[in-house]
């Protein structure tokens, strides 16, 4: 559960990293972020657990470079993440691993202050808090039925979701991140998917990926050397 009456830490990098259900590691090692990951492994008591507070995963907006001690322009949608693996380092560096917890719309952001040298935000669920997902079978199925097709079945990344995707304990909802978290590498294509809140149409734009993917593999197949013009090669 993600407490939104409270500002979120936020940690920004120039594309989406995390999606929900994904895990992504991170290596920290800027002051203002190294803060930012000691703050949040202040431990809060909630009931007879100890759990550390989450940090939104969010993405630069435009061509902005950014720099040490520059503050990005954000993009609206984030991804928020809970800590779920921390090492630290002798020169106070931390590696983090961060599992993602959901997607939220940023309504407002805290700037610096003398005490905290990173940014929060105050932020608002994409997905409707307490509602639970569709089943959606007819999208399971889909997307089932493309990740076994011959040309993806020989990428050895597409035999894992494909795994993913046949497994019956794993909701659909979860699936569909999980794919698109592991094949989608047009960073336009994952900014949508994060900030999508309609869970169909995540359905359709995974499933467009790989499609295009397998479409791209076809093409490869086509530039064989027997069709190769005389005396030249694709390359």
């Amino acid at each position: 559960m993600v407490d939104f009456n409270r500002p979120i830490p936020i940690f920004p990098l120039a594309c989406v990293s995390l999606l929900p259900h994904a895990v992504q590691g991170l290596h920290v090692f800027e002051p203002r972020y190294r803060q930012m990951v000691e703050d949040v492994l202040r431990k809060v008591r909630a009931g007879n657990l100890l759990t550390a507070g989450p940090i939104a995963m969010a993405v630069v907006g435009g061509n902005f470079v950014d720099t040490i001690g520059a503050y990005p322009k954000l993009r609206p949608a984030v991804c928020v993440g809970q800590i779920v693996q921390h090492e630290q380092l002798k020169d106070g560096r931390h590696n983090i691993v961060l599992h993602g917890v959901c997607r939220a719309r940023i309504q407002d952001i805290q700037e610096p202050i003398e005490s905290r040298a990173y940014r929060t935000a105050t932020l608002h669920p994409i997905d409707p808090p307490n509602h639970a997902p569709p089943k959606m079978k007819a999208a399971r199925k889909v997307l089932r039925e493309l990740l076994h097709r011959p040309l993806l079945q020989r990428l050895s990344s597409v035999k894992k979701v494909s795994e993913w995707a046949d497994r019956p304990d794993m909701p659909t909802h979860a699936v569909i991140e999980l794919v698109g978290a592991a094949m989608l590498r047009d960073e336009s294509s994952r900014y949508q998917l994060l900030s999508c809140a309609n869970p169909w149409e995540r359905a359709q734009i995974v499933a467009n990926e790989i499609a295009r993917l397998e479409g791209i593999i076809a093409a490869a197949d086509a530039q064989g050397a027997a069709h190769w013009p005389k005396g030249l090669s694709w390359n």
